[in-house]
Formats: C-alpha cells, sequence, structure tokens
C-alpha cells in the first residue's frame, strides 16, 4: 500500500488520489477566524445558512417559511458499505467503516481499520475485509498477522463473511455488520 506525504504534511494513499486529497478539499476557517478542522468532502459549514438567506430572499419567500436541503451534487468519496464493531478488547465500544475493496486491519495509523491499543494485532495488514461491489460480497483474507478466527475457527485463507459473524485478532474481537447486502448496494 504506497502511503506518500505532501509537501504539506498529509499523508495519502497515490494509487487512489492523484493528489493530496486533504489539500484538494483545502482547510477552511470559520467567519471569526478560528482554525478549525472540517470534514473533507463536505460542504462549506460556514456559508449554509447565508447561502440559505440568499435564496430565499430571490425566490421571496421568508426563511420561517421553508426548509431548504443542502445536497452534495457527486460522490466524492468512497461511500460506507458495512463496519466492524469492537465488542470485546482494548478498543471496546469502537466501530470501524469499511469502504468498497480491500480494508486493510493493523495498528498503524495506515491501515482502514486501525486498532492500534492491541499489542497482539500485527502493526501492517493482519488481515483484511474485502467488499465486492459486483458480487455484492464481503470476504476476511487472512494477512501478516497470525491468531486470526472467524467464529472461533482459525483463518487458513479467504473466507465469505455475513452480517453477524465474529472476527478475532489479537484480544480484540470485531462484529461485523454488512451496509450493502441483498438488493441494496451503491453501484
Amino acid at each position: 500500500m504506497p502511503i506518500i506525504q505532501c509537501p504539506h504534511g498529509h499523508y495519502y494513499d497515490d494509487v487512489k488520489y492523484r493528489t493530496c486529497p486533504h489539500c484538494e478539499a483545502g482547510l477552511r476557517q470559520s467567519p471569526d477566524g478560528d482554525s478549525k478542522t472540517v470534514a473533507m468532502y463536505q460542504p462549506d459549514v460556514f456559508n449554509i445558512k447565508e447561502t440559505a438567506r440568499e435564496y430565499l430572499t430571490q425566490s421571496g419567500t421568508s426563511a420561517s417559511d421553508k426548509t431548504i436541503g443542502i445536497f452534495i451534487s457527486q460522490m466524492e468519496s468512497d461511500p460506507v458499505v458495512g463496519w466492524l464493531v469492537n465488542t470485546d478488547g482494548p478498543e471496546k465500544g469502537r466501530d470501524y467503516r469499511l469502504h468498497t475493496g480491500r480494508n486493510f486491519v493493523g495498528r498503524s495509523l495506515r491501515m482502514d481499520v486501525t486498532i492500534a491499543d492491541d499489542a497482539e494485532v500485527s502493526r501492517e495488514n493482519h488481515c483484511s475485509v474485502v467488499y465486492d461491489p459486483v458480487g455484492n460480497t464481503f470476504s476476511l483474507l487472512s494477512g501478516e498477522g497470525t491468531n486470526t478466527y472467524l467464529n472461533g475457527r482459525p483463518l487458513t485463507g479467504p473466507l465469505g463473511i455475513i452480517d453477524g459473524d465474529t472476527i478475532q485478532l489479537g484480544g480484540t474481537k470485531l462484529v461485523f455488520t454488512a451496509f450493502c447486502k441483498g438488493e441494496r448496494k451503491w453501484l
């Protein structure tokens, strides 16, 4: 997984992005000049009210009469396809979003699913969860880590996973929940 650092110090996957997605989104400042981090791929949250006021003024409607939806016209990021929920271990209660393709699991911050507090989890690629958008299926693949179990059985090769399956790696237990399943998918 080729992770590089842009001139501004951001880390990103240069296979997935042509340029730094953090720099493209731009860091925004609040109107009062206080520097705040704003989520990438979100509309400019500081200007939504002003944009709505302008729209209402042009349409001749008072602000109290209408609710205006703000929509992003294009899906600019990987949509969520499922989750892993930590049910036992040092990070019990945390959840981890899964995206299309291969989701690497490990302690490193470069992993898609970072379980930083479990020293028994390999730093890089302990295992991975793969979502295939064409087949609308999920699989669990072993990686460089040891002691990976699916529903209490050792993982010896790629296996399909479904809602409610339990993945154990190191001292952590994760329950898998699919968003994309049956007829529900992003394609």
